[in-house]
């Protein structure tokens, strides 16, 4: 069955992640029903230990335009009574009735209601006025040139490759074919760093350079001309190619969510959506986190 998601349930999802350290959150979480043998989904689910006990605390989550009755504390609290939840919390976007709240009191479930507030009541989590975006860059290595250098009579050259061409160590043992390298330099924090912060939206073309070029360990590479048979040290390899800048906006809201404040707003980006969510608990610490449409 394939696992089912609102904004809301993503929602409550990132705000549990933010604040349940040490524990892993779930979404849409299949758990057994001791009784019929089957699964049930359950939008959120916490799981950690509390000294050598293992502990499962489930959060359901309503998304409608009617505020929660006690209907549906009453068939949640008759679902989780025979999966293996240890504590039931239950989020409304839109409230409950006080017939609702004094039920689920009894019960020992804790509720909770999305409220959106005036932004001047809240603590500034990501900064005073601030906005929040998000960028990607998406780059594809089409042509990669070398520059080696001077051997003998042969003096230094640009050539031309093909992503199978092998690179060699000075002792002449191969390392590994020139695709895998450059795959690797394009997945480095320094490049990811550049093309993020010096990519534009008009930008359609990229360029990087590496000079001089080694391996992990720092050794320089060389590559092998057979005639004559000869290693040639590599001064530098440039790579380029067409390139893909997006920025998104998130459209970022207020409210709280029990006794949590979180700032949280949506954007598509690469085609996926995104939601993104600020929290400020009880200590004063903010956490920010990003899910994408799609897996969690």
């Amino acid at each position: 069955m394939p696992k089912r998601s609102n904004d809301f349930q993503r929602l409550v999802y990132l705000v549990r992640v933010n604040l349940a350290a040490g524990a892993t959150v779930t979404e849409s979480k299949m758990m057994r029903d001791r009784q019929t043998k089957r699964y049930r989904e359950v939008d959120v689910v916490i799981e950690g230990t509390v000294g050598s006990q293992r502990l499962v605390v489930s959060i359901e989550c309503r998304d409608h335009k009617r505020v929660a009755d006690v209907t549906w504390i009453d068939t949640m609290k008759s679902k989780h009574d025979r999966l293996d939840t240890h504590a039931l919390l239950l989020a409304s976007k839109r409230g409950f009735t006080q017939e609702a709240r004094d039920v689920a009191t009894k019960y020992g479930i804790e509720l909770f209601t999305l409220e959106d507030v005036d932004t001047a009541d809240i603590p500034a989590l990501l900064a005073p006025h601030g906005s929040l975006w998000i960028k990607t860059a998406t780059v594809t290595a089409q042509k990669v040139s070398v520059r080696v250098g001077k051997v003998d009579a042969l003096e230094v050259e640009t050539v031309a490759t093909s992503p199978d061409n092998l690179l060699y160590l000075e002792d002449g043992s191969e390392l590994c074919q020139l695709k895998e390298l450059v795959d690797r330099l394009l997945q480095v924090e320094r490049a990811r760093t550049y093309l993020l912060s010096e990519g534009k939206e008009e930008h359609t073309w990229f360029e990087l350079g590496w000079e001089p070029p080694a391996d992990h360990e720092g050794r320089p590479l060389y590559m092998k001309k057979l005639e004559p048979a000869v290693l040639r040290p590599i001064e530098c390899i440039r790579i380029t190619g067409p390139c893909k800048v997006e920025v998104g906006r998130f459209g970022m809201r207020h409210g709280k969510l029990g006794e949590v404040h979180l700032a949280w707003g949506k954007t598509t980006i690469a085609g996926r959506n995104a939601l993104a969510v600020a929290t400020l608990d009880a200590s004063r610490k903010t956490k920010l986190s990003v899910n994408f449409s799609g897996a969690a």
